[in-house]
């Protein structure tokens, strides 16, 4: 089972409760919406991987339940910058560069970016970006140092299961849409969560990527410490809700505590996804019927049926421990080329933006619209002069398993080919990761760009189908370096 050449493996848990104890504006979407309430807390959850000796490697997976790493607009890496400050003064034994962290993408989390709707002031009471990304930041922070402090020896097995929870959200059409909001969507042959009731209806997009990848933590006495699950879709059931929320995740860490005790710890990491969601677009009728008849929401039924897919591969990892087995840990920076934005398309964002701004000066709050089109054009102009804009990539060898991250919401077709040539037996896609440049924009397939619609258009993306394509090989050349060439 072990690699008896290779040392052995220490592994610490911590998690944070991220949750403000007042209303706070709630981040992504494009109005603004104060929480009413919280119907689950937003939780940090890190966990430490470390060795000894002369190969020694580390790294510090943190999972946070938000939407994004921003704090400013035009400070492309100020949330990095402060939390690796914040893990410092608390951790100041912890190599920065090891340390990754990931969104699960909830769009019920608390907003920390600044002045994402406008400067009016908030209502009395509201928690501040300010103050939302300091929680954030803090419960990093404290996650982190107390993972890496708790280390001890144990071991991991890794393994695969399969659950229904992300579905591709483009429907493509035999006609082309028209239908154009300034600043908002693209016309093309495919919108997301399209009516696929509609006789112009053709097909959905793309493929849905149903495993579900694991990878459990046992102490020295091969008791379950903790479960990283990894799954290609984010945590946007009930997205629009009007309360702070984990979305899904809290049902998953619900259900797997209530199985198997309320000290196991669950590390939530979404895959490549950028154009999945877990709303079904067809047969939705048939899905209601079900969850009627068993008496869950759609929450409660992913979280049933994540728990479902831990557990019927448990009994097969608590045979297969390892606690040494080969770990390297590879940071490089790489460069993408940019989505170039044409003339064409300029102008046409030019015109788009005399539309909002006037809307605005009528009494219309569309600043975070607004703010979208200022970005092409700021993009328009940066693309002069550098062409390339730069991506933290980190990838991971445990035994026979591989991480590899990337910063953007990354279209399927590219978490496919990385899984589909990878060296590794298993490997785990971490998108939304925090990163030294402008996170979070989506990275659309070459068919999603022929296909426009929100996500394949000019105002969804900053890097496209080649910066796609360099992502794959630069993950796969790194992999096959730790695979040893």
């Amino acid at each position: 089972m072990d690699a008896p050449n290779c040392p052995g493996l220490s592994i610490g848990w911590a998690t944070r409760d991220a949750t403000p104890d007042r209303p706070a504006v709630l981040g992504a979407q494009f109005h603004m919406r104060v929480s009413e309430g919280v119907d689950g807390p937003v939780t940090v959850t890190a966990m430490a991987l470390s060795t000894e000796g002369p190969d020694a490697a580390a790294a510090v997976f943190v999972s946070c339940d938000t939407g994004g790493f921003r704090h400013r607009w035009y400070d492309e890496n100020d949330f990095l910058r402060l939390c690796r400050e914040a893990i410092s003064e608390k951790a100041p034994d912890v190599d920065l560069s090891t340390v990754i962290l990931n969104a699960t993408h909830t769009h019920t989390a608390p907003n920390t970016l600044i002045n994402r709707y406008g400067e009016a002031p908030l209502p009395d009471g509201v928690a501040t970006a300010d103050e939302c990304m300091l929680l954030l930041r803090t419960g990093i922070a404290e996650a982190v140092a107390e993972a890496w402090a708790s280390r001890t020896p144990g071991g991991v097995s890794y393994e695969l299961g399969t659950a229904i929870v992300g579905h591709n959200r483009r429907a493509t059409c035999f006609v082309e849409d028209s239908d154009r909001p300034a600043g908002a969507v693209v016309g093309g042959f495919t919108r997301m969560y399209g009516d696929t009731n509609d006789p112009a209806f053709s097909h959905i997009e793309g493929y849905e990527d149903h495993y579900v990848d694991l990878l459990y933590t046992w102490d020295g006495s091969d008791n379950l410490t903790g479960v990283v699950v990894n799954l290609a879709c984010p945590s946007q059931e009930t997205e629009s809700a009007m309360y702070i929320s984990a979305d899904f995740w809290h049902e998953i860490r619900q259900e797997l505590r209530r199985r198997h005790g309320s000290h196991i710890q669950v590390l939530a990491q979404c895959s490549a996804a950028g154009d999945q969601s877990p709303h079904r677009l067809w047969y939705k009728a048939a899905e209601e019927r079900m969850l009627a008849l068993r008496g869950l929401t759609m929450r409660e039924e992913i979280g049933r049926r994540v728990a479902d897919a831990v557990d019927e591969v448990l009994p097969v990892a608590a045979k297969c421990i390892h606690r040494q087995l080969q770990f390297g840990h590879i940071v490089r920076e790489i460069r993408l080329p940019r989505r170039m934005v044409s003339d064409e398309e300029a102008a046409a964002v030019h015109d788009d933006l005399d539309k909002l701004e006037a809307e605005a000066r009528a009494g219309k709050n569309n600043y975070r619209v607004a703010q979208r089109a200022r970005r092409v054009l700021e993009r328009y102009e940066q693309q002069k002069q550098s062409p390339e804009i730069p991506m933290e990539l980190h990838l991971i060898r445990l035994g026979d398993m591989a991480f590899a991250t990337n910063r953007f919401e990354l279209f399927l077709d590219y978490g496919i080919r990385i899984k589909a040539r990878s060296p590794a037996v298993q490997t785990f896609l971490i998108q939304l990761t925090a990163n030294d440049g402008w996170d979070g924009t989506y990275l659309p397939s070459e068919r999603a760009i022929a296909n426009r619609g929100y996500g394949g258009g000019v105002y969804d993306n900053e890097v496209g189908p080649e910066g796609g394509r360099v992502i794959v090989e630069e993950t796969l050349k790194g992999l096959l370096e730790l695979w040893g060439g």
